[in-house]
């Protein structure tokens, strides 16, 4: 028999967490409230909500974690450096409808670096304020263990943002809403 007052505090804290739904309000991954700022990218006009818990992750882990010459040149990390969201600016212009070309090419591209990966929910849609918009899931394998990848694909007037977002798979169910958010 359960106890009467773990089970209010249960209420409490489910409408507790009510309250913060939005990327304005900040949104609970887990146990934890994340609140956003909007940040500019480096070099660009390109501005989006960021976790205020996040800091920019320094040169030294980033040497570590992504060591591709094409890694993501701004990564923002969590403090333990498990949650990570990276951005690169591809200077090119694209027509309507080509962003899923790119989205395709990159995904063949990991595939062959890495044949066991297996692509999942490779989307076509629209960022809120209409910019056209891929991205596609898979698992990978890092030092840190299983994680759950995302990459975006983001068509801007003069160039194509491309997000990555991943965490540990366990991590995934707390942090996908979050981070459909961000890039909508």
């Amino acid at each position: 028999m359960g106890y009467f007052d773990e089970e209010l505090l249960d209420i409490k804290r489910s409408l507790e967490r009510q309250n913060y739904t939005t990327l304005e309000t900040g949104m609970y991954a887990g146990e934890n409230l994340i609140t956003f700022t909007d940040v500019t990218l480096p070099d660009s006009a390109i501005h989006l909500p960021l976790p205020d818990q996040f800091i920019v992750m320094p040169a030294e882990v980033k040497k570590i974690k992504y060591p591709s010459v094409n890694a993501p040149y701004f990564i923002v990390t969590s403090l333990d450096s498990t949650v990570n969201i990276g951005f690169n600016i591809l200077p090119t212009i694209i027509l309507e409808g080509e962003v899923a070309n790119i989205s395709i090419q990159f995904q063949n591209a990991l595939k062959n670096l890495n044949p066991v990966v297996v692509i999942k929910n490779s989307t076509i849609s629209k960022t809120e304020i209409g910019n056209e918009m891929a991205w596609f899931e898979y698992k990978g394998y890092h030092l840190d263990g299983q994680s759950y990848n995302r990459i975006y694909f983001i068509k801007f007037r003069k160039c194509v943002l491309q997000g990555m977002f991943s965490c540990q798979l366990k991590d995934k169910s707390e942090w996908e809403e979050i981070i459909e958010k961000i890039f909508l």
